[in-house]
């Protein structure tokens, strides 16, 4: 009597996820941006691109508070380049444009920034802005990505991240911006439609 073999062909949720970012992540050119530990997720999901010796970074923030699931109707965005150096070096200071704009905003706010790097390591960096008085934190492994406006110098460390979300309360809390692009669970949207 010979024994059959069943074989279940059905994935879960997370390992259809995990499959779909290594085809999205295989399919990717560069090879600098995809060994970034820091940059990689940004890239899998259309937030970086290198061109020629250039990084350009284009993050757009639309979760603007804790309780939004769905993208508000507007968006503070971020964009800057850097040098595409091999390995990818963050540089000591960033200049950058912040452009508000959607609902509640009559006129386009656009500004520009210096950011100062505040703290990195292989798996995040954080950059702070005197003249905005905010943090741009990239956590790599983590997958995260957070603008956290009106802040004072040094309030922001990544080891101090999660427990200020831990303590959320409605009045107290630093709240952080945050991306649909990234906050989203499934990598379908980011599949190049040919």
């Amino acid at each position: 009597m010979q024994s059959e073999k069943v074989i279940n062909l059905e994935l879960t949720f997370e390992e259809t996820q995990d499959a779909l970012r290594i085809l999205i992540l295989n399919s990717k050119p560069s090879k600098n941006l995809k060994s970034s530990r820091v940059l990689q997720e940004l890239y899998i999901r259309g937030l970086v691109n290198k061109i020629d010796d250039i990084i350009k970074f284009e993050l757009p923030f639309n979760l603007h508070g804790f309780d939004c699931g769905a993208p508000d109707c507007y968006s503070t965005n971020i964009t800057f380049k850097i040098s595409a150096t091999e390995p990818i070096e963050f540089p000591k200071k960033i200049n950058f444009k912040l452009l508000e704009s959607g609902c509640g905003i009559e006129k386009e706010i656009s500004e520009d920034g210096i950011f100062e790097l505040v703290e990195q390591s292989a798996q995040y960096v954080n950059y702070y802005s005197k003249k905005q008085q905010s943090n741009l934190v990239i956590l790599g492994e983590k997958r995260a990505l957070y603008y956290f406006p009106d802040t004072k110098p040094n309030t922001i460390k990544v080891e101090l991240i999660d427990k200020i979300f831990e303590a959320y309360d409605d009045e107290n809390t630093i709240v952080p911006y945050q991306s649909t692009a990234m906050k989203t669970k499934g990598y379908e949207d980011f599949i190049k439609k040919k």
